[in-house]
């Protein structure tokens, strides 16, 4: 559906070249939600303009279905983009216009008759809830329904392509989650195809099939979302992730567990799928001679599978430790933290 083929696009700072993006290879399938993350100047919102030539690639080609866009006409680059719907993080609409106004103003400017446009006006402000604000105005609405607004209005040409830039980013976090639920719905009920930069790791984590993971222009770590989650393999990424998962020790735990006699070890241990719902910990203290004491983390979802991230304390004979920690090789991923002990 969006390919990006070793994309790069280079600006002029101050007369010296900027590769905002650097050699991206990127492909979005069809009907799927993707996800880009990276902090502030990553090269993410360079990467979403290339997705409807809003920035032409310096070098590198950018495909939609096939088509490498940037040898079109301008005629049939039109075409393309009223394929393409755009959503953005502080909603750019026109103020002075009417809900309804906005929404059909994409229409109108296509020249679709004015009783097509009325018909697609009122299921589309259905569909977004916002069927009872077609005569407000942006400034009458809260931050959520002018971003619906904002969404009704991308959706008004029948888009194969949703482009989100930062589209929640303005948003409060209850806010932020009806949005995401409103656009998983677009894509199950009209299978949108939808390209998502942010920053928020828990908005990949909420919506997202795939993620790919930006940092100085060049995309660092791509994957599934459990794939990205459970085992990141970048230093970004692992930060990335830290947000949304705990899984540091805090210092005061730290500095407790430097007071104890030299016989304790601590452990990452990582639960998936059925083992997140076993006893093993339990298992491990009435089967060894091991104290166990679980100092962090959490159990969540990942895309419907059952995660857990734990750090978890064994204290007692670095023999029996170590025979613990073999039968649960068996059944968990398990790697060491840090030793406190001699």
């Amino acid at each position: 559906m969006i390919h990006f083929d070793h994309v790069t696009k280079v600006f002029k700072s101050n007369g010296a070249p900027l590769k905002a993006v650097d050699d991206v290879e990127l492909k979005v399938e069809k009907g799927e939600i993707f996800g880009v993350i990276g902090f502030s100047g990553a090269g993410k919102s360079t990467l979403i303009r290339l997705a409807n030539l809003l920035e032409r690639p310096t070098e590198g080609r950018v495909l939609l279905n096939g088509q490498n866009i940037a040898d079109l006409s301008q005629p049939e680059l039109r075409k393309v983009r009223g394929k393409v719907g755009m959503i953005f993080q502080h909603f750019n609409l026109l103020e002075a216009k009417s809900v309804y106004h906005n929404v059909a103003f994409p229409l109108s400017i296509a020249g679709i008759p004015k009783k097509e446009i009325q018909k697609r006006v009122k299921e589309i402000l259905e569909f977004v809830g916002l069927a009872d604000k077609a005569k407000q105005y942006p400034d009458q609405l809260s931050g959520g329904q002018k971003q619906r607004v904002g969404i009704a209005r991308a959706l008004a040409t029948s888009p194969e392509i949703l482009l989100c830039d930062e589209a929640t980013s303005a948003l409060d976090p209850e806010t932020t989650k009806s949005i995401l639920d409103l656009l998983r719905r677009i894509r199950d009920e009209y299978n949108i195809t939808i390209l998502m930069i942010t920053h928020e790791m828990h908005v990949i984590r909420e919506i997202c099939d795939r993620v790919a993971v930006m940092e100085s222009g060049r995309v660092i770590e791509q994957g599934s979302i459990f794939e990205v989650f459970s085992n990141p393999d970048h230093q970004t990424t692992k930060n990335f992730v830290r947000t949304v998962m705990q899984d540091e020790i805090p210092e005061s735990i730290l500095r407790m567990i430097d007071k104890h006699d030299g016989r304790s070890h601590i452990y990452r241990v990582t639960f998936i799928r059925e083992t997140a719902g076993e006893p093993i910990l339990s298992r491990i203290a009435k089967g060894f001679d091991v104290e166990v004491n679980v100092l962090y983390g959490q159990i969540t979802e990942l895309q419907g599978v059952p995660f857990g991230n734990l750090i978890v304390e064994f204290r007692g004979d670095g023999a029996e430790i170590l025979k613990a920690i073999h039968y649960l090789q068996t059944n968990v991923k398990i790697k060491e933290v840090t030793s406190h002990a001699g």
